[in-house]
């Protein structure tokens, strides 16, 4: 059974040190100020293994013993009292009473553990059910309680030197305190958001220091934590306009701290969820500290190796900034190439989907200024040995509007594609990336005949040129070897090399007709393999399509008779025509034909009036 103790005001209230000295005193006497997570921290006792090799693995984040406890008793309910406020209060400061859920079961604990969540539950129940007007004693007694249960020192990661926490293999450490934090979370949270929440009155309690210490719980392993964080911190950022500005900066720092020093942190993709509803409601013309905002803290994230965990949220941000001042579209594209991924795959992809996002929302406009960079770039994945690359590349221009602004710049696109395209058809691995290569060279055909043609031609000729080069080059040193006596150049050749004859040099290559003495450099062998030929099939029926496709273009526009235009005055002659001819009923029945029956001079009138809509529609054109 644990002695009584008052319990603590604030987690950043001084504490004496664990030996029981009197803590550091400054020159003028003062205390000297730690936060007060640190300073738990510092008196904790850390676990370590029975070895003493490394940390232990707990299960709770509150590691550090809690001392002594006050004894919690069962106090009148709410409901059942007219001093609703006086016992509001002393409920909330009985809450104050922390406990470990690590150390084996204890009766007696485990007795006062259910009190203080029944009286938790019941403090959330009076919140939402009742109606209590919030003193300033209210709410000290309310952040005093949040703060001593929340903020606290975090779990050691179970191997902070060797292996980091992979978020896809290993599992994540459960806060073990859970049955009390979760209902502390959803108490504060029902507490900020009620109607009686006064954010000026609250101002001296949720300072910057508080805001401080909330965001560094973003880094707990316990998801269910971070999701009441997120919450939570997005009503304050709603509610305090001052702390907005001091929010954002906060958030930069930690991005800054993850992208450039140890990259690692749990909490990246719900602050990123946070941000993307902050910079949805920016207004325009973006400030410079919100453009300072993507370059000094979104744009760094690219960086880490894993960003599988927080992508789509790093991509929905950059997204809205782009959509908000078009003019960032460049800048964004630029640093996407700056941290282009080499060797690795699974990046390459995340980064393929979000050039893939983004392209969707970019102005005509600014396409024109990045289209060159972007596709010098993917002709590079285009050419990948990994099948799944190629594929998300190929999957780029099948949506509409990415084809759409393909289309409008296809001459300046079709070039720089064309031979990684040519390439992947000819020689891939996979079956399925060449067959999808010689579709979108079809793809490409269809869009501008012409333009494809050209280029068609141009990479046939300059292909030709360069293997020509490459022959000349080639020719040239086999002839300045075949030139050298073999006797000179054995004489030539050092003792030392002499004697060791069974060593080979892999950067040489005997060629088959010379000396045996006479190498060839090896390079000039690789560049003399060619098997380009303008020739083959394969633009043969490239070429014929091409035509096809020409030929059909202009038999589209050939103008058909039907669709010849027509004079107005001929159109008005031939309807207004009267035939001299008798008609077969009027000679059966002896009548003479008269021009000027109600029925033609209806239809006459018919005609003038068909004229008269005709110019008007045509004066309105």
């Amino acid at each position: 059974m644990s002695t009584e103790q008052k319990a603590p005001a604030s987690p950043a209230s001084p504490a004496p040190n664990a030996d029981g000295a009197k803590q550091r005193r400054g020159s003028a006497g003062r205390a000297v100020p730690r936060a007060g997570p640190f300073n738990k921290l510092l008196q904790a006792e850390v676990p370590l293994k029975p070895d003493g090799t490394g940390l232990k693995s707990r299960g709770s984040s509150r590691f550090l013993s809690p001392g002594p406890q006050e004894k919690l008793i069962r106090l009148p309910s709410l409901k059942a009292t007219e001093e609703k406020e006086a016992l509001f209060i002393r409920k909330l400061k009985q809450c104050c009473v922390v406990f470990d859920f690590t150390k084996p079961i204890n009766l007696a604990e485990e007795e006062q553990k259910e009190i203080k969540r029944e009286t938790l539950l019941e403090l959330l129940e009076f919140l939402l059910t009742q109606k209590l007007a919030f003193t300033p004693a209210i709410y000290r007694a309310v952040f005093s309680m949040v703060s001593t249960n929340l903020f606290r020192p975090l779990a050691p990661r179970l191997n902070p030197i060797g292996e980091r926490f992979e978020v896809d293999d290993d599992e994540p450490i459960l806060e073990a305190a859970w049955p009390h934090v979760q209902i502390v979370y959803e108490f504060f949270l029902r507490f900020v958001e009620s109607t009686e929440f006064d954010a000026q009155a609250a101002k001296q309690f949720l300072h910057r220091n508080f805001i401080t210490q909330m965001l560094d719980l973003f880094d707990s392993e316990d998801p269910r934590e971070r999701d009441y964080l997120k919450t939570t911190l997005h009503r304050i950022y709603g509610k305090f306009l001052s702390l907005r500005g001091f929010i954002r900066r906060q958030i930069k720092y930690i991005f800054q701290t993850f992208a450039l020093e140890h990259e690692y942190h749990n909490g990246i993709a719900e602050l990123l969820e946070i941000l993307g509803s902050i910079i949805n409601g920016f207004n325009l013309p973006l400030k410079d500290e919100h453009k300072e905002f993507l370059i000094q803290g979104l744009i760094p994230l690219h960086k880490p190796k894993n960003i599988l965990p927080y992508h789509p949220q790093l991509s929905y941000c950059v997204a809205q900034y782009i959509e908000k001042d078009p003019n960032l579209t460049e800048l964004v594209f630029k640093s996407l190439i700056r941290y282009w991924p080499v060797a690795n795959t699974r990046k390459q992809l995340l980064f393929l989907t979000e050039i893939e996002d983004l392209l969707q929302v970019v102005e005509p406009e600014q396409f024109v200024v990045i289209h060159e960079m972007l596709f010098k770039k993917l002709t590079e994945a285009i050419v990948s040995p990994a099948f799944q690359i190629v594929e998300k590349v190929f999957q780029l221009w099948h949506h509409e509007y990415i084809l759409n602004l393909i289309a409008t710049n296809i001459d300046v696109i079709l070039p720089i594609v064309f031979p990684s395209l040519y390439s992947t058809a000819k020689n891939h691995w996979n079956k399925a990336i060449r067959s999808m290569a010689a579709n979108d060279i079809r793809l490409f055909m269809d869009i501008d005949t012409v333009v494809f043609g050209r280029v068609l031609e141009n990479y046939k000729k300059e292909r030709t040129e360069e293997k020509e080069e490459r022959d000349r080059r080639v020719s040239a040193w086999r002839s300045l070897f075949q030139e050298v006596e073999p006797e000179k150049l054995q004489s030539a050749v050092p003792a030392a090399q002499e004697a060791d004859k069974t060593s080979s040099d892999p950067l040489l290559y005997d060629n088959e007709g010379l000396p045996s003495s006479v190498k060839i450099p090896h390079h000039l062998n690789l560049i003399s393999v060619d098997d380009f030929d303008a020739n083959e099939q394969f633009f043969k029926d490239l070429d014929r399509l091409t035509q096809l496709r020409i030929t059909d273009t202009l038999n589209k526009k050939l103008r058909q008779k039907e669709l010849l235009p027509m004079d107005r005055l001929a159109y008005e002659a031939l309807y207004n025509h009267e035939s001299l001819d008798p008609e077969p009923g009027d000679e059966q029945s002896g009548e003479p034909h008269s021009g000027s029956s109600d029925s033609d001079y209806s239809d006459s009138n018919s005609g003038e009036g068909s004229s008269e809509s005709y110019n008007s529609s045509e004066d309105e054109q």
